[in-house]
């Protein structure tokens, strides 16, 4: 059985999902340092200015902590601006009233830790799919892993281009705004616009 090794994303791009699909099992890095600037904590969704970033704010510490250890930052009113925007974004799409509910439902439960949110998350997004990926977390940091275990870790970036990995291959489908399409988006994107058709774009995405 291969085995996908990633770091835990915040509503992660479709690359996250290609490159995971490509093994028969996920287990998420829970013992790495939390890393700014990356997708741990931030994803991209179209809207009808263009691409916008959604961040989660995490609580300051003075020293390194692991991922595991990063509280969110209630203080802020990042549920009702993340919420607001994904709402009036894909207010519209075809499928936001199917599942727009069952993600709302997840930010109101207001977990104290980033890890725990994501997961929560990362598994509602499979099982909208339909996606049936046995999933669990690190017991330590591996840093030699076994043969069986592909290691993704800090490979998907937003300062690293998608184009470059080989594991993702942008496949067309219809998004709410613009002309142009838009690649390796959050998986919402997908999700709300083409819903039980997504898992076939994935497919269609992988290389």
């Amino acid at each position: 059985m291969s085995v996908a090794l990633i770091e835990s994303h915040y509503l992660p791009c479709i690359e996250y999902f290609t490159a995971t699909l490509t093994c028969d099992k996920l287990m998420l890095e829970c013992h790495e340092n939390y890393q700014k600037q990356s997708y741990r904590n931030r994803c991209r969704i179209m809207t009808a200015n263009g691409v916008q970033e959604l961040s989660i704010p995490i609580k300051k510490t003075g020293d390194k902590i692991k991922i595991s250890a990063a509280k969110i930052d209630y203080q802020q009113k990042w549920v009702k601006d993340h919420w607001r925007t994904i709402r009036t974004a894909y207010g519209n799409a075809p499928f936001f009233e199917h599942f727009g509910g069952y993600f709302e439902e997840i930010y109101l439960q207001e977990h104290q830790y980033l890890l725990d949110l994501n997961t929560a998350l990362l598994k509602l997004c499979y099982k909208l799919m339909g996606i049936k990926m046995p999933m669990e977390k690190t017991s330590d940091y591996l840093t030699n892993p076994a043969g069986n275990i592909v290691d993704f870790r800090s490979r998907i970036h937003p300062k690293k281009p998608s184009e470059i990995h080989q594991f993702y291959k942008p496949c067309n489908y219809n998004q709410i705004f613009g002309k142009k399409f838009v690649g390796n988006l959050s998986i919402i994107d997908l999700l709300f616009c083409e819903g039980p058709y997504a898992y076939q774009i994935l497919l269609k995405s992988k290389p």
